[in-house]
C-alpha cells in the first residue's frame, strides 16, 4: 500500500513510485527524487521542523509539506 514520504518512520526506506503534480515536482525531481529510487528516513527534526532523507548518498531535508508530495512503497 502506497504512502507517502513523510509517513515513513526514521530509519526505515521507500521506492519512489511518483512525484505528485505540483509547482514543486520539477524541483523535487531534478534533486533525484525519480520513481524507482529508494529513499531512507535519516533524521527528524524537532517540533514539526525538516525531514532528512537519504537518496543515492545524499542527505537531502524537505518540508514535511514537499514530502507528502513523494509517493513511496514501503521497503
Amino acid at each position: 500500500m502506497p504512502i507517502t514520504a513523510d509517513q515513513l518512520k526514521p530509519q526505515t526506506s521507500g521506492i519512489i513510485e511518483e512525484v505528485s503534480n505540483s509547482p514543486l515536482k520539477i524541483n523535487l525531481m531534478e534533486l533525484g527524487f525519480l520513481p524507482g529510487k529508494t529513499i531512507t528516513l535519516s533524521y527528524v527534526a524537532p517540533f514539526n521542523g525538516p525531514l532528512a532523507f537519504l537518496l543515492e548518498g545524499t542527505l537531502l531535508a524537505l518540508r514535511k509539506s514537499e514530502a507528502a508530495l513523494i509517493q513511496i512503497q514501503p521497503a
